[in-house]
């Protein structure tokens, strides 16, 4: 069976390796996709060779180098042989299926794909309106072509066909986030890992730590990194901003912290909190879809809400009563390996692609 997979809108390895995530990807999905497919074939959206991939999986590229919005769109056309060779497609988020609904209408193939969160309302949320407009308009027919859709989040389950869903969170490589000896420091250490964006509630995170004597964290990067900079600085915050690292490094950074958290506004199925909790660290999160479903108050992770006064609170606790805290902390590993193991939701995967017929 030959696998044809259709990143997300504009994604390539080039952006993987920016953003870090380029060996996560490689290293453990492909080679797995690898010895269950007899032939991967990854269309990007760049125009980009890749060495060092096992030598089934071909990677077609952009070569004439059209925009995103429109290459989407082109795609299954300007490959046409390839997309000939493909029994069964993986499309990635919303934006992603545009080639496949096209493929599916044109050759017959049927296509899975993941929906992840509310893609419209973060649009919205983001000022990206023509983005919106565009996921308004194919949001039904992604919907009405797609032979099965992975959701992330339970919450989502209802908004689809019962026959089509099927429920695979996201997963962590408990082999490489895992646990190791702590660092004994003067002062604690706070760790975050997310864009440097509104919906984060980073300014209210900095603020919860005035004369904490708390070092804060971040890995992330985005358009309020100076302001954030310059807030910690006014109220005498230490603050550190990592603005890239690989995905593979990160396990070193979560192990350095004492505490995990994550006061989002707003959020999606999210992967760094299940990093944390792999790697034993007692975490606390805002009580908002995709956090909630991961965690159990005060059993495996603490629940704060948005504002100063509570996260300030939430972090007090944690820091005065380590018994507590390292409770929550092996509770959190615990759960991970039993309901967040990647290796076998990317099995689930597998044995939901395989299953879909033309």
């Amino acid at each position: 069976m030959n696998l044809g997979i259709f990143l997300s809108s504009g994604e390539s390895f080039q952006s993987m390796t920016k953003s870090g995530q380029d060996i996560r990807y490689k290293e453990f999905y492909l080679k797995i996709f690898s010895k269950k497919f007899t032939k991967i074939f990854i269309f990007s959206y760049a125009n980009e060779k890749l060495n060092g991939l096992p030598n089934n999986i071909i990677i077609i590229p952009n070569k004439y180098n059209l925009h995103r919005f429109v290459y989407g769109f082109l795609l299954p056309f300007l490959n046409i042989k390839k997309i000939r060779q493909c029994d069964v497609f993986r499309a990635y988020h919303l934006l992603g299926t545009i080639p496949a609904v096209i493929t599916k209408i044109f050759f017959g193939k049927p296509y899975l794909f993941n929906y992840s969160y509310d893609y419209r309302k973060f649009a919205k949320i983001e000022n990206k309106m023509f983005q919106y407009v565009l996921l308004s308009l194919i949001h039904f027919p992604v919907v009405f072509f797609a032979s099965k859709i992975i959701i992330t989040l339970r919450k989502t389950e209802k908004w689809f066909s019962k026959n089509k869903v099927i429920y695979i969170p996201n997963g962590v490589d408990i082999n490489i986030f895992r646990p190791k000896k702590k660092i004994i420091r003067e002062r604690p250490v706070i760790l975050s890992v997310g864009r440097l964006e509104v919906q984060k509630n980073y300014k209210n995170l900095i603020l919860a730590l005035k004369n904490l004597n708390i070092d804060l964290v971040i890995v992330g990067n985005g358009s309020l990194r100076d302001n954030l900079i310059d807030l910690a600085k006014k109220n005498r915050i230490n603050l550190k901003i990592i603005k890239k690292i690989d995905n593979t490094k990160l396990p070193e950074i979560y192990n350095d912290a004492n505490i995990f958290v994550l006061p989002s506004l707003i959020e999606g199925p999210n992967k760094s909190i299940l990093e944390a909790m792999a790697c034993q660290l007692p975490v606390i999160g805002s009580n908002v879809d995709g956090i909630n479903e991961v965690i159990l108050d005060g059993v495996d992770g603490v629940f704060c809400s948005t504002t100063v006064k509570s996260i300030r609170e939430k972090i007090q606790k944690l820091i005065s009563n380590p018994r507590l805290s390292r409770e929550i902390a092996i509770n959190a590993r615990r759960k991970v390996i039993n309901k967040f193991n990647l290796s076998n939701l990317l099995e689930e995967e597998i044995i939901s692609l395989k299953g879909i017929k033309n």
